[in-house]
Order: C-alpha cells, then structure tokens, then sequence
C-alpha cells in the first residue's frame, strides 16, 4: 500500500532546507494560525497559532505554516532530491513480492499528468507530506532509521542469518548500505533533537507514545485521503530508540485513524514497551 506520509515527512523538509543551504537551525517563522497563500487562506492545525518558532520548535509542534514557509524557501526541487535520496519514490528491493515504489512527485510527473506547471501550492502540499506524495510504510521506516542513524540508508531485509545445517552456527547476512548522506552533523543533531522533543516534551505532538525510562525520538502525522472533506484520514507515527544507542526504527501507520498523536502514538508505546 501507498499513502501520503503527511507530517511524518517534515523531518525530510527540515533536512533538505539546512542540508542545501537554504535554512539554518535558527531559521523561524512566526504560525498566527493561518498561512496565506496570495489570496488562498491556509489553516495550521492548530487554528490559535504557534507563534514564533525555530526549526526544532517546530517539528516538536508540527506546525504547518512554519513548512509553509520553509518548503517555500528552500524550492521543491531540494526537498525532491532529498526525499529521492532516503530512497522515496523507488522500490526499496526488499525481497517481498508486489512491493509499490510510490510516487516522489516533481514538475516533470505535473506537466506529463495534467499538462500543468508545478506551483507554489503544490510545493506547500509538498512540504508537510500530503499532495501527490505517496510512500509505503517500508519506505518510512526505512527513513526514520536513517535519521536514527545520523545519515546512512539501508536496505531493508528479512534474513538475518542463515545456517547451513539445523544445528550449525549462524552466519551473518551482512546489511547492505545503499547510500551514506553525508549529513553535517550539527544538521542531523537539530533535525534528531525536534523528533525528540515530538516524544519526550510534554507538549511534544507525539508525547503519548512516551515509554517510562526510555529515552525516544519520532514524528506524528495526520494526512487526509479520499475527497476533500470526506474526513478519512491515515494517522502515522513514525519514531526510533534508544536515542542515543537506537536499536529499533519503527514506521506505524492507521487506515481511518483520528490523529498521529492520538490513535498512532499510544500504539507506539505498546510496540516499543
């Protein structure tokens, strides 16, 4: 299945602004509740407004205007080659059959289906996860290691070992490294430092997920499906552990769930509890 990975993609945005330059850390935005786009009036999910935020502030909240802003600034072209990067928009080559590669929209994919240039309403659908976007729950875990790991992106797998007789030893299937990134690490640091503070602030979207003495990291997302105000959304949460020694990456996603926050993120601590 593909689905639109909705806000748990803003750590992908947050990576590409300061990775290409185009951001820092510092960057902020202030959210009043809205974001107007000419004359197009966009609502946050949280209709009071954020206020002023930097970058990790507002991946703990997940707010919407603040990647507005960002995708915006940093163009969707910087966002596309970082979503291609972390392996979105391509098969994954899990040994799986039927795997679905997604779709990792772009200018090219608009003109060619609707004869019709890419806008800047397209890169604000673009930049918090929902639009053409559509990715698998592979694909997102096999980002949210990548983050985890400070860079580096896997293959996924389903062998560990083999043996070749019942009782011999176990021989390692080596993992196979498909690409290191290269992040800066002050850059991965602030975009690890917002997925923690999603789980471990009390205000963090994803605090529900919290398990008692594990320190945690991750991302919610709530991305709408189906026509326009049918109210079917998919609930994510995306998030990894330990923090600083992570040994476990998990992508989480509910069909006609509620919120990331509130049906995904309680699912979350049972799994990593």
């Amino acid at each position: 299945g593909t689905y639109a990975p909705g806000s748990t993609f803003k750590p992908v945005v947050a990576i590409a602004a300061v990775e290409n330059k185009k951001a820092t850390p510092a960057t902020s935005f202030t959210c009043p509740g809205y974001f107007m786009l000419g004359r197009k009036h966009i609502r946050c999910w949280y209709e009071p407004g954020h206020g002023l935020l930097d970058m990790q502030e507002a991946l703990e909240h997940s707010c919407n205007v603040y990647f507005f802003h960002l995708g915006l600034q940093s163009g969707p072209e910087a966002i596309y080659h970082m979503s291609e990067a972390l392996g979105l928009g391509q098969k994954t080559d899990i040994s799986l059959d039927y795997e679905a590669s997604g779709l990792l929209p772009d200018n090219a994919w608009k003109q060619r289906m609707f004869h019709d240039a890419w806008r800047d309403g397209d890169t604000c659908n673009f930049s918090i996860g929902q639009g053409a976007l559509a990715t698998t729950p592979l694909q997102m875990a096999m980002v949210t290691a990548t983050f985890a790991n400070g860079g580096i992106l896997y293959r996924p797998r389903i062998v560990l070992g083999v043996r070749e007789t019942d009782d011999g030893p176990l021989r390692p299937v080596p993992p196979q490294i498909v690409r290191n990134l290269n992040w800066s690490p002050a850059n991965a640091r602030i975009v690890r430092g917002g997925m923690h503070d999603v789980v471990m602030s009390p205000r963090g979207t994803g605090r529900l997920a919290q398990v008692p003495g594990v320190d945690m990291a991750g991302k919610t997302g709530t991305a709408e499906y189906g026509v326009k105000g049918s109210g079917h959304k998919i609930a994510w949460m995306i998030a990894f552990a330990p923090y600083e020694n992570p040994r476990y990456a998990i992508a989480l996603m509910v069909e006609e769930g509620v919120t990331g926050g509130t049906t995904a993120a309680p699912m979350m601590k049972e799994i990593m509890t």
